[in-house]
């Protein structure tokens, strides 16, 4: 490597101790000018992709002292850097006498991604283990004029819902993601619903196509980054949302003659929740990247408050505005609850469900799904319920709240 990477690497392990954001701007203004020296060099090239992301993403969520100083930690080791660019640069060299196929592009990450299993690649064996279920002809169930998975505006030819690459360009993911598991009959099925669910998601939220991946920090994950028995979720670390894969199905001796996989992709698994993460998504980028709250999140994260703050409620910042929005979740009037608060509150939940980032993500879901009922849409890989509906709000108490939500969206909009 080059001197200057070697300076700016060693610079970056001995970082830690009390900085100011100035501190970090200078480095990250260091790492870019080393970067450009170091085209053509992929070892030093790619550990300083690797630090600069680091220094970033430590500048966005750093909490300040009084004073405004940050007390940085580093917890890298020259190990760290090694193992991420033999990790990284393998992915870029082809092996020796194997031929390229179209196949070989879906689940693959690019070389900057980190962003939890590199999938296996190329075709999948016949009968193999991710694939044993899967072994005849494949079989798009997500397809634009499946009435039974989507209706709403005619999706343009020009519009390759199903190709890995249109998709992350268009939207401006950062990545698309699959997990070990998952046959490439699975995967075109997540590519194609998730091209389907994002057309809509941007019709029915008024943003641009780049706007919906937030200023590209989105990426999603298919079956890769999964969480006990959730369908879905959302990791404000690395900004990935995560569709759990179908539940396994029966072993092929044990099937019914008539078996279809089509419920597995569209009944089971994480299918039907990208609205309710997204929305988890568009509150933690807020709080994050536009107006850095001490959660992370505009909504005040998993706190379980349901006082107003008074102070918020007189302004209009974005974290003014979801105070509000969750204020009216809450609170029909002083003292008395909403009936769909209440109904919480008789049912005995658990702490999960009023927890604020929680309460404004289901509500987001029942949004999502007022507004294409406005318009006449359908999509059940956007939003499609799949837990009791007592714990959602209904669609006359949407009502109520639509103008606030439009604030918000709005104001959100305003800032990408």
């Amino acid at each position: 490597m080059n001197t200057t990477a070697n300076k700016v690497i060693n610079e970056f392990l001995d970082f830690g101790g009390e900085k100011t954001s100035e501190d970090f701007i200078q480095f990250l203004k260091s790492i870019r000018k080393a970067m450009v020296e170091s085209i053509g060099d992929e070892e030093a090239f790619l550990k300083l992709s690797f630090i600069h992301e680091k220094m970033e993403h430590g500048l966005s969520v750093a909490v300040r002292t009084e004073d405004g100083k940050i007390d940085a930690i580093v917890n890298d080791t020259e190990h760290d850097l090694q193992e991420y660019y033999e990790k990284h640069a393998r992915q870029t060299k082809p092996k020796k006498g194997k031929r390229k196929t179209k196949e070989d592009d879906l689940g693959k990450l690019k070389p900057k991604k980190e962003l939890g299993k590199i999938v296996d690649e190329g075709d999948v064996p016949y009968k193999g283990r991710a694939d044993q279920y899967w072994h005849d002809k494949l079989k798009i169930v997500f397809t634009p004029n499946n009435k039974q998975i989507r209706f709403g505006a005619e999706i343009p030819k020009s519009y390759q819902y199903d190709k890995l690459d249109f998709v992350e360009g268009y939207y401006g993911l950062r990545a698309i993601e699959f997990g070990n598991w998952l046959s490439q009959q699975d995967r075109l099925n997540y590519l194609s619903g998730l091209g389907l669910a994002l057309f809509d998601l941007h019709q029915v939220l008024g943003f641009t196509p780049k706007q919906i991946s937030l200023r590209n920090k989105l990426s999603v994950a298919f079956g890769a980054r999964g969480r006990g028995n959730t369908l879905a979720h959302f990791e404000a670390e690395t900004f990935a949302i995560n569709i759990t894969r179908y539940s396994r199905p029966p072993k092929v001796d044990a099937r019914k003659r008539n078996f279809d996989r089509d419920d597995l992709l569209t009944k089971s698994g994480g299918v039907g929740s990208f609205a309710h993460e997204y929305g988890h998504a568009l509150d933690y980028y807020g709080g994050m990247y536009i107006e850095k709250t001490s959660s992370g999140a505009l909504s005040g994260g998993r706190s379980e408050r349901a006082n107003s703050n008074k102070n918020l409620l007189s302004k209009n910042t974005l974290e003014a505005l979801m105070e509000k929005l969750i204020d009216k979740i809450i609170w029909q009037k002083p003292q008395t609850y909403t009936t769909y608060y209440a109904r919480l509150k008789k049912a005995e939940l658990a702490d999960y469900y009023f927890r604020r980032n929680e309460l404004f993500a289901r509500a987001f879901e029942t949004y999502v799904h007022f507004k294409m009922q406005k318009k006449k849409y359908k999509n059940i890989f956007l939003a499609e319920l799949k837990y009791n509906p007592k714990y959602y709000m209904s669609i006359p108490e949407m009502r109520r709240l639509e103008k606030d939500f439009d604030n918000l969206i709005n104001a959100i909009k305003r800032k990408l």
